[in-house]
C-alpha cells in the first residue's frame, strides 16, 4: 500500500511536469482587429514588454504579428504614408532595414530630439519627437518621397535623406550625432 501512494504521487508529479502548455494568445490577437493602423503599432510596443514571445515587424505596407501558436496577424499600411522607426546614435548602431518592435533596440532610450523633416524644399514635420524604451522614435512620412531628416540633440546633430518607397527602410539606424 506505502509503495502503490509512492508510485501514484510520483507518476502525478512526472504528469505535472510533462503538462506544461503555452500561454493561450487569443485575447491579444483579438484586441488587433479593430483598432487603427496607430492603435496596433502601439499594441507592438507594448507587447514588446508584456508579451515577448509576440514577433512583430513593419514594412512599407504592412505591419505583422507572430504569434507563438502559429497565428498570424497582418495590417495593411495606406498607400499615401510610411512609417518609419529612427534611432540617432552617439556611439553603437547596428544594421536594420525592416523595423521589429519586439527586438529592436537602440542607444538613446526615452531621449527627446528636435525633428526636421523636408521634401523639396518643403517642411513635412518640425517638432520635438521623444524616443521609446526602446530608443526609437517614430515618424510618419509621405510615401514615394526622398525625405530629408534633420536631427538635433543637445550640441549634437545628424542628417540623412530617406526614402519613402514600397522597398525602403522603415528601421533607420545610420543618423550619427556629431
Amino acid at each position: 500500500m506505502k509503495y502503490s501512494i509512492i508510485a501514484l504521487l510520483l507518476s502525478i508529479s512526472i504528469l505535472g511536469a510533462c503538462s506544461v502548455t503555452d500561454p493561450d494568445y487569443t485575447t491579444q490577437y483579438d484586441s488587433l482587429k479593430n483598432i487603427s493602423i496607430l492603435g496596433t503599432i502601439a499594441k507592438a510596443n507594448e507587447f514588446r514588454d508584456t508579451y515577448p514571445d509576440i514577433k512583430t515587424h513593419i514594412t512599407p505596407t504592412e505591419i505583422v504579428f507572430e504569434f507563438p501558436d502559429g497565428k498570424k496577424f497582418t495590417k495593411s499600411i495606406a498607400d499615401t504614408l510610411m512609417y518609419v522607426a529612427i534611432a540617432p546614435y552617439v556611439t553603437t548602431t547596428h544594421t536594420c532595414s525592416t523595423h521589429y518592435p519586439s527586438s529592436c533596440n537602440a542607444e538613446l532610450k526615452q531621449k527627446t530630439f528636435k525633428v526636421e523633416a523636408e521634401e523639396s524644399g518643403n517642411k513635412i514635420f518640425e517638432g520635438n519627437l521623444t524616443s521609446l524604451k526602446n530608443g526609437f522614435f517614430e515618424i510618419w512620412l509621405p510615401r514615394n518621397k526622398n525625405v530629408n531628416i534633420k536631427i538635433e540633440y543637445g550640441d549634437l546633430k545628424g542628417e540623412e535623406t530617406i526614402g519613402t518607397m514600397d522597398n525602403s527602410r522603415t528601421c533607420i539606424t545610420t543618423i550619427k550625432l556629431k
